[in-house]
């Protein structure tokens, strides 16, 4: 009985990391030119990372320099989810580069050519070590970094807020806690209150966040993995002094992009900017 209750903790636990291991990365795409396409890798605490850069052209110029960033356009770091590795969440790299900005996404341990096995504590430590990473190769300090994670990228961003606050926060289709998500039913029709040995809960997290980092929280209305209620939790819990709650209409999922493609871009230009109208 012990063995059973033991392997379904484990499989639960492994259900929320669903990494594709690569050899190679696709990136591509007809949207960022290849010479502006920069795969990097860096020294985590498992064993190497590995990340993707996609850099702005330099002023007056149609082209990027290989490893040369450009210093007008605003550093985002994107922290993507639990599944795949950074070649599945490229159209969010080309949506952000047509924004006009410098994007950097990395895989955690265990995810594409990242070496590791993913878990609670590593992915987190993997994004402290990707944020060391770009703020010591853009001579950047993550005060002037924008953060932007996506469902568990979320997860990442948010405990590492104390120690690497950024200029502005924003997290996607991020989930409240596991718990949450247990109680939800989502794709698991189990009881709840003992399957994860880990608690995933982003609500102390951003609670005690530093005031000072304004804060969206974008969700989607339709999101059925990730319903819309925890976007609620988190933004009731969240301590920025300055926070919006975004939720995109009609939206699955990870589709945000997709479904209301203006309403995200113009929400999350403003608010690295802080040029968002004021809440009434």
């Amino acid at each position: 009985m012990l063995l059973v209750l033991a392997t379904a903790c484990y499989q639960l636990d492994g259900f929320f990391f669903n990494p594709t291991v690569v050899d190679a990365y696709t990136l591509g795409g007809d949207i960022v030119p290849a010479d502006c396409q920069e795969v990097v890798s860096f020294d985590g605490e498992a064993g190497t990372l590995y990340g993707a850069w996609v850099h702005q052209p330099q002023p007056g110029d149609d082209t990027c320099e290989p490893g040369t960033r450009n210093e007008d356009a605003q550093v985002v770091v994107f922290f993507h989810g639990n599944a795949d590795n950074l070649d599945g969440y490229w159209n969010h790299l080309e949506f952000y580069w047509q924004s006009g900005y410098e994007v950097f996404e990395f895989d955690y341990r265990g995810y594409g050519r990242s070496v590791g096995e993913p878990s609670f504590d590593g992915v987190v430590a993997d994004g402290a070590t990707a944020i060391a990473y770009v703020e010591d190769t853009t001579d950047l300090p993550s005060t002037d970094l924008v953060f932007l994670g996506e469902s568990l990228g979320g997860f990442v961003v948010v405990h590492n807020l104390t120690d690497t606050p950024p200029k502005v926060l924003i997290t996607e289709d991020m989930f409240a806690n596991t718990q949450k998500m247990l109680d939800d039913g989502t794709d698991l029709d189990l009881p709840s209150g003992w399957f994860f040995v880990d608690n995933f809960d982003n609500v102390p997290a951003v609670h005690n966040m530093p005031p000072e980092v304004p804060y969206l929280v974008a969700h989607g209305t339709a999101d059925d993995y990730i319903e819309p209620e925890h976007a609620e939790m988190v933004y009731k819990a969240a301590g920025a002094t300055s926070k919006h709650l975004l939720m995109v209409d009609g939206a699955n999922h990870n589709t945000m992009l997709e479904t209301d493609p203006d309403t995200v871009r113009t929400w999350i230009e403003c608010w690295i900017t802080q040029t968002c109208p004021t809440e009434e």
